[in-house]
């Protein structure tokens, strides 16, 4: 455990999920707008079905103590950015079935590490914080005579941050972390779906 004197870890957790100042700081801090995460760039997988369907029916792990749930604190919302992935990303061209989306997983949390306490800790800079963030998400084809299918896809990551970062030096790397596990998340589900939902993949 650090010295309170020394322990500069407290202030800077409390920033992450705030706009606001910083305590005991004169001058306002100017927030970063970080851009939605979006799939317009990657061709549409075009499904056979009815319509796409998104589902918020995540089964979050419970926090243990000493780390924090950050999901709501993110740059961008997990939540929101899948739903954008199953309308973007999936393309429903006609037929008897739906497609839903369901997001299983939404797994982000903050993990205080231990820093250098007492007057050594002043001139040394420690790893402070480890987030870690995980999705997964499963995507079914249901309400077709035919025949019902899924496929289901998991992503994770964990970046570690200096105690003298910045509130928009940590939310970037939360961001950075964000996209690399939906970029990754993106290409396992598209594999998946390509290779065990091709009864329902629109050719040509």
């Amino acid at each position: 455990m650090t010295d309170t004197l020394f322990d500069r870890r407290g202030i800077l957790i409390a920033g992450l999920g705030s706009a606001a100042l910083l305590s005991g700081c004169a001058s306002s801090v100017t927030r970063t707008t970080w851009p939605d995460i979006t799939f317009q760039h990657r061709p549409a997988i075009g499904l056979r079905v009815s319509e796409v369907q998104f589902d918020e029916a995540a089964a979050v792990a419970t926090v243990e103590p000493p780390a924090r749930d950050i999901r709501y604190a993110l740059p961008v919302s997990p939540v929101i950015t899948m739903d954008r992935w199953a309308h973007e990303r999936l393309e429903p061209f006609g037929g008897t079935g739906r497609a839903r989306v369901i997001l299983m997983e939404n797994h982000f949390v903050e993990v205080p590490l231990d820093t250098t306490s007492g007057v050594e800790g002043v001139f040394n800079i420690d790893q402070s914080e480890r987030y870690e963030g995980a999705l997964a998400v499963k995507v079914e084809i249901v309400g077709d005579p035919a025949g019902a299918g899924f496929v289901e896809a998991r992503a994770s990551a964990s970046r570690t941050v200096p105690e003298n970062y910045s509130l928009n030096q940590r939310e970037e790397t939360l961001y950075e972390m964000m996209a690399g596990i939906v970029t990754a998340l993106d290409e396992r589900l598209e594999q998946e779906i390509r290779a065990n939902l091709a009864k329902w993949l629109l050719v040509g």
